[in-house]
């Protein structure tokens, strides 16, 4: 399943279907953004800020990030939280989306189609 998030709402809302480890993670980066950009952004790009998406799988985060029209450039960041993967990428200066997924669904291939090198 894919979840989008651009509030803390939001997340208080369907939370209880993410694993707590990402839940926290998620909330962090949501309370940010809505600190720094407000509550009531949207998630279409129109207002500054971003949003977070999160999916149970490999294939289900391949799909998101193409279906948001990111596959055609790496991420600026990704990082392993704790057996999760989270890749930013950022449409413009003040618009970024974190998409997070377990990692253990992660092959090396995908850290490798990213030109990054990744121990496992």
């Amino acid at each position: 399943m894919i979840y989008k998030f651009t509030t803390i709402k939001e997340l208080e809302k369907i939370g209880e279907h993410i694993p707590i480890h990402p839940y926290n993670v998620i909330y962090k980066i949501l309370a940010m953004l809505e600190y720094e950009y407000g509550a009531d952004r949207d998630e279409i790009c129109e207002s500054d800020g971003g949003m977070v998406v999160y999916a149970d799988s490999q294939s289900e985060l391949d799909e998101a990030i193409k279906q948001l029209h990111f596959d055609k450039k790496p991420p600026e960041l990704v990082d392993d939280i704790g057996g999760y993967l989270n890749a930013l990428y950022l449409r413009h200066n003040e618009y970024g989306v974190n998409f997070i997924a377990p990692r253990e669904s992660h092959s090396k291939n995908i850290f490798g189609k990213w030109g990054i090198k990744y121990d496992t």
